[in-house]
């Protein structure tokens, strides 16, 4: 048994990261190292009693919306996550007793706007065999300053494995190592598997599903355009309590019924990363509607995976004068994301197997 734990963003009111933290989880698992099972477990970080809280968002969690929000999270977690039993920061060290891995990865936990320039995130704590896996900056440039914090960091991994070609090229910038980048873990799965994870339900009427980070007028405009050009009604899934949209049924969900109501959409609007990676996945006619320049800040995420896969023309900074509303080929993105997602299924093993022969020699 291979004894591995990880870290993440975790307990978010955030689909994406609730569901990449389970695949990552699920895809270890499902691996056989050495003729032997891995045994997974993720450290709660953002629950840990001395997690320094910073951030307006997690001061004002008590707010009612963000509290029923966590609410629907918390069947799935404890369903479907394996939580490794620790209560604080400072009880970290002692996990290097306990596990014999540990890895970092995937969402935007080396991005210095959300990880509150904690080292947790770079597992500063690991003295075992350490590696990341689709850890993302969420940004095309970090600052000279967090390029020499985030090379003390990586220098100390075993291997280093991002999500985006932006991100590999800051990491670069930062270590002296190579840099492999692999598909988000929401990738590694298959459309066949998520399906097994949704309870199946009564199919609703043609609708367009809106899931958004953040709302602007020009996104606003796109989605009232799509609504008009289709004639269909729009189903929102909140992403927190700032946003209002007046055109559509706004939802806040449980995560398989979110997911649930992506597949079965007729059309999606999106800012998000993995609402996009799945609508790629389940093959939705998608549009990712971005604010601001597509390679800029947070969307080259969307930017690159989409560039990746041969998708480029679904991302989108304005309102075009006419809306696509044709079927999109899947078949090129399927072939790339199926062998991308074989080389990542290798790295994990590859990185897996180390851990284990490095661990067994140190046990002789």
């Amino acid at each position: 048994m291979l004894r591995v734990c990880g870290v993440t963003f975790d307990h978010t009111t955030n689909y994406g990261s609730c569901f990449q933290a389970y695949a990552l989880q699920t895809a270890i698992e499902n691996l056989q190292i050495r003729g032997e099972q891995c045994e997974y477990g993720l450290i709660p970080v953002h629950t840990l009693l001395d997690y320094p809280v910073k951030r307006s968002w997690q001061r004002n969690v008590i707010k009612p919306i963000l509290k029923l929000h966590r609410t629907q999270f918390v069947p799935f977690e404890k369903k479907c996550m394996k939580y490794v039993p620790v209560s604080r920061l400072t009880d970290l060290p002692s996990l290097n007793e306990q596990m014999d891995a540990f890895v970092c990865g995937s969402d935007v936990i080396w991005n210095p706007d959300f990880n509150d320039n904690l080292g947790v995130f770079f597992l500063d704590f690991a003295h075992k065999y350490k590696f990341s896996y689709a850890a993302s900056f969420g940004k095309a440039d970090i600052g000279e300053k967090q390029y020499l914090t985030v090379g003390k960091h990586l220098s100390s991994f075993n291997a280093i494995s991002v999500r985006e070609k932006t991100g590999q090229e800051i990491a670069r910038r930062c270590v002296d190592k190579s840099v492999s980048i692999v598909v988000d873990p929401v990738l590694l799965l298959g459309s066949q598997t998520w399906d097994k994870l949704l309870t199946p339900d009564k199919k609703e009427d043609k609708y367009i599903f809106v899931y958004m980070t953040h709302l602007n007028d020009s996104i606003i405009s796109f989605i009232e355009k799509l609504r008009k050009v289709t004639g269909l009604k729009v189903i929102r899934s909140a992403n927190g309590p700032k946003q209002t949209l007046k055109q559509g049924i706004l939802q806040v969900q449980k995560p398989e019924k979110w997911l649930q109501q992506l597949r079965d959409a007729e059309y999606v609007v999106t800012n998000s990363f993995h609402a996009t990676a799945f609508s790629v996945l389940f093959h939705k006619k998608f549009f990712t509607v971005v604010h601001g320049g597509k390679s800029q800040g947070i969307n080259v995420r969307m930017n690159d995976f989409l560039k990746y896969v041969g998708l480029e023309d679904r991302i989108f900074s304005a309102v075009p004068e006419t809306i696509d509303l044709n079927e999109i080929q899947f078949s090129e993105a399927d072939k790339k994301i199926e062998a991308l997602r074989q080389k990542s299924l290798d790295y994990l093993q590859t990185n897996l197997e180390k851990a284990y022969d490095e661990t067994h020699r140190a046990r002789m």
